[in-house]
């Protein structure tokens, strides 16, 4: 459960909306001597903005303990009618294209390698091996599901297949799965790669997530690093190379991306005035937030309010 918190906080940044959650359906699939397999399906009755978000999670052999490979999603999805394979391109009741029970979704997707299969695929290797398992580095990273990604989670949670052709089928697309991602996280930089060995424990991970959700909660009054970190009780160093790693940008850029987008929503869907604007978003001098508008939008914010 609280590996659900853990990625669903990524993908709905808004700790309140995910209470709108309602768990819908669930599966759990366990393929012997290869991988275990979790489905948790979420709906929700008002709209909900989802990033569909990814973790990939090593943690090397330990004594007395096996390695582990796990691949964690939450990505958005449809619910549509009791026909297993129904995908609203084909339905049941002959509605193609326009399944009358789609509902819109939240789905929990989670793929763990069991460690007798992954070092199955290390045998035979005469190059770098998977995720160079031969490392004692743990790691968490997180990277936005690719394309060919969120189509495979797609068939694996609609499809029709039972018994020993589903552990087929399903042990199939999450080698796909693992293939992608792979992709995704594994550079040339062995650092890179690893991602921060730090971020391996919940709590700090819970804490990068508080940094957040401070920035997210005072748009309004910049706050400094220092008084960041010390709000979450983090080191500076820490913070900042854990934040970059988990949403893929600096603390500053993220919160001016933030900024500026909340400034485009008063300007442009409430109404306001420039200098009004300026001064809730914490600017003193309106050619500054004019300049750092434009950089974000590619518009000055007298522009925008001209369209």
């Amino acid at each position: 459960m609280k590996e659900l918190q853990d990625i669903l906080s990524l993908a709905i940044p808004q700790p309140a909306m995910s209470d709108q959650l309602q768990l819908a359906e669930q599966d759990a699939v366990s393929v012997p001597d290869c991988l275990d397999f979790t489905l948790q399906r979420f709906t929700y009755d008002k709209p909900l903005p989802v990033e569909d978000v990814a973790m990939v999670v090593y943690q090397p052999a330990k004594r007395g303990q096996s390695a582990a490979v796990e691949l964690r999603y939450c990505v958005a999805g449809n619910r549509y009618c009791q026909n297993p394979s129904c995908t609203d391109e084909l339905c049941a009741k002959g509605q193609k294209g326009n399944c009358k029970e789609k509902v819109a979704s939240v789905d929990m997707i989670t793929v763990r390698f069991q460690p007798a299969f992954i070092q199955s695929l290390q045998k035979g290797a005469t190059t770098t091996t998977l995720f160079e398992l031969q490392s004692r580095k743990p790691f968490v990273k997180t990277i936005q599901p690719c394309t060919k990604s969120k189509s495979v989670l797609e068939q694996m949670v609609h499809h029709n297949y039972e018994g020993v052709l589903k552990h087929i089928f399903l042990q199939s697309k999450a080698l796909e799965l693992l293939l992608f991602s792979s992709d995704q996280f594994m550079q040339n930089d062995p650092d890179e790669r690893y991602g921060c060995r730090f971020l391996t424990h919940m709590e700090d991970r819970e804490k990068i997530e508080k940094a957040r959700s401070i920035l997210l909660e005072q748009l309004d009054a910049p706050i400094t690093i220092r008084d960041l970190a010390r709000r979450v009780a983090m080191n500076e160093c820490y913070l900042k190379k854990g934040f970059k790693a988990m949403y893929g940008t600096t603390i500053y850029d993220y919160f001016q991306k933030e900024r500026m987008e909340k400034a485009k929503s008063l300007l442009y869907e409430k109404g306001m005035s420039v200098s009004d604007v300026a001064i809730l978003m914490g600017y003193s001098c309106i050619s500054h937030f004019s300049t750092a508008f434009k950089k974000h939008t590619g518009l000055k914010p007298c522009e925008l309010l001209l369209r």
